[in-house]
């Protein structure tokens, strides 16, 4: 065996062995937040894993090993709007969803409230089920069922400023549920 092979051979095992810890740490998380983007779970799984091979291959481009969440999230969410236009799939990108979504994760980068996402993301479904009926209502038609806040105000004959009002009280709610600072 030629001696020069072996500490290269053992530095990229050591990298899968790190890899793998990241992956299966930061899994639940990144279905989770592609969930939110392709809106169908198989998909969001097989995004997820076509996201980690693309992020092993590019390992030596992560800079700070503390950015890995939001590094991997940025992955994914290309990959998914490449998955989605292959599919031929339109995917609804407001902004303000994603730069939410991306609030909500980011929280959670640095956080040692929960022991792992799929705790972290019960906090967050026992919040929303917690919210007042008036609220909980209004934010399952917006997430849930993805419905626009025009289209919201339309079905239940109220004002757009009431409906964006409402899910704006019902993040707060969220928020002040899982001990994080309202805006």
């Amino acid at each position: 065996m030629d001696k020069t092979a072996l500490p290269t051979k053992m530095a990229r095992n050591n990298n899968l062995d790190s890899f793998e810890i990241l992956m299966h740490e930061h899994q639940p998380m990144l279905q989770s937040y592609l969930f939110g983007i392709v809106r169908d779970r198989h998909l969001a799984e097989e995004i997820a894993q076509i996201t980690f091979i693309k992020a092993y291959k590019n390992l030596s481009r992560l800079q700070k090993k503390s950015s890995f969440p939001a590094w991997i999230r940025k992955i994914g969410r290309n990959t998914a709007f490449d998955e989605l236009k292959k599919m031929n799939r339109e995917v609804v990108t407001d902004p303000e969803i994603f730069l939410g979504m991306e609030d909500v994760f980011s929280r959670y980068d640095d956080s040692r409230q929960a022991d792992n996402w799929r705790e972290r993301v019960n906090e967050v479904k026992s919040c929303f089920h917690k919210l007042p009926e008036r609220l909980l209502n209004i934010a399952k038609m917006h997430y849930q069922d993805r419905l626009k806040a025009k289209e919201i105000a339309s079905e239940l004959s109220l004002n757009l400023a009431t409906v964006l009002k409402r899910l704006e009280r019902a993040r707060n709610s969220i928020r002040s549920c899982l001990g994080q600072p309202t805006k």
